[in-house]
């Protein structure tokens, strides 16, 4: 009898394992994602940030199983007469996004996307190294190398993939994967991997607002799936639309995307706190005399494994971590003491150079980096008019049309009162 699990979830309630599955779960490299917290230090603002990439990637293969069964319970001959998807090839992709699914976030450092900043430059011989930019890898790139060299053999030989023959490409091309010639089935259901209205963007909304006790990521998650479906280009290529009748659902999407940002991601503790690390990961990474104090480079996927939450923790406790480990152990984060508004006026920067010019030799820090695309026009999001229709939804929405500049946010922190000053500069 073949093994099969269920997991009582906080999103989805109970959530179905095959054996494969299970086997992918209970692998320690998988067990890793338990100590790596899905929004960092965040929980030195809200306490009940305290979930993990664990039940996050979990959460996402069932997103992205629901979005699924969804499209393809309305779309089954399209499926079959553009895309040459029988009831095996429906079976097989259905296995396939739910790995995928599964494992996209496996390669994340410690403290998640915080740790990226301490992830290595790219080598002159790299495919997105560009002369004169400080490009480092990315995390999406290491969950390649992981499943590839990890995964593998569970992917491949598990007695279960008998009735898939599934291969790791199979896997990772609906991750970004430069290596695999794209299909275009994988080019559709990449999107529900990664795209702007994707299951990793759909679980992660609702958990986190779930776990911090806020409402500002809450939208309708079953109208969402119910309107999933898919639509064509002008060039007859097939899409991942969203129902006209549901367009609004798109929006409330954008919209909780939008309030998370501004009001959990952006706020000004979580933000300082995400500088504390990186400084106090930065030096304990240098006493343990790693390259350029920096994680190991995916070439060395072994050693990169090694890092996770807890191991930075322990040496946070043991005293490595330097002034900003005393600052994180002691909640004496820096204090913001002005700021711009989202989109700051000319003004507005110029106060904050003239700041920095006034706390030169001081301990300071001025964050610039609360920035992000609150919606991108190379991945808009299509409305399906008809099967052979789609309308952009910056076009539709006139909400989300007045949200395509990107946000600029600059704060500028000083040293907490209870710190006794020192010779490091923010």
């Amino acid at each position: 009898m073949a093994k099969s699990k269920k997991i009582r979830d906080l999103v989805y309630g109970f959530i179905s394992l095959d054996e494969q599955e299970c086997a992918i779960i209970d692998h320690p490299v998988f067990q890793r994602l338990r100590r790596i917290k899905q929004l960092s230090l965040t929980d030195m603002v809200y306490p009940g940030a305290n979930h993990t990439r664990f039940e996050h990637s979990i959460g996402v293969m069932q997103m992205a199983t629901d979005m699924f069964d969804s499209i393809v319970d309305k779309k089954k001959e399209l499926l079959e007469r553009e895309l040459s998807l029988n009831e095996n090839g429906i079976r097989i992709y259905r296995k396939i996004v739910r790995i995928a699914a599964l494992l996209h976030d496996i390669g994340h450092a410690p403290f998640s996307h915080s740790g990226e900043d301490l992830m290595p430059l790219l080598p002159s011989t790299h495919g997105k190294y560009v002369e004169g930019q400080q490009k480092r890898y990315e995390h999406e790139e290491y969950s390649i190398r992981i499943i590839k060299q990890v995964f593998k053999e569970i992917i491949e030989n598990h007695p279960a993939n008998d009735n898939y023959r599934i291969r790791v490409e199979d896997v990772t091309a609906l991750l970004g994967d430069t290596t695999v010639k794209p299909k275009a089935n994988s080019l559709l259901w990449k999107e529900l991997i990664s795209g702007q209205v994707d299951a990793d963007r759909a679980d992660y909304l609702l958990r986190d607002s779930m776990h911090l006790g806020v409402s500002y990521g809450i939208y309708d998650r079953n109208r969402l799936v119910s309107c999933m479906t898919i639509s064509k280009t002008e060039t007859d290529a097939p899409v991942l639309a969203i129902d006209e009748k549901g367009w609004y659902i798109a929006e409330s999407l954008v919209l909780a995307r939008y309030q998370m940002f501004s009001q959990v991601y952006f706020h000004k503790v979580r933000r300082i706190y995400d500088y504390h690390i990186y400084c106090a990961t930065k030096e304990i990474l240098r006493k343990m005399d790693v390259k350029d104090a920096c994680y190991p480079p995916p070439d060395q996927i072994q050693d990169y494994i090694e890092f996770d939450d807890w191991k930075i923790y322990s040496a946070l406790k043991e005293g490595s971590g330097g002034r900003h480990g005393e600052i994180i152990l002691n909640r004496t984060h820096y204090k913001c003491i002005e700021q711009t508004q989202i989109i700051p006026t000319e003004t507005e920067i110029k106060k904050m150079q003239e700041l920095k010019q006034n706390y030169v030799g001081k301990n300071y820090y001025l964050d610039d980096k609360a920035s992000t695309s609150w919606y991108k026009l190379d991945k808009d999001i299509f409305i399906s008019v008809n099967d052979h229709q789609i309308q952009p939804l910056s076009e539709k929405s006139s909400i989300v049309k007045a949200m395509i500049e990107k946000p600029r946010l600059q704060r500028f922190y000083v040293e907490h009162p209870k710190m006794k000053a020192s010779d490091c500069n923010g």
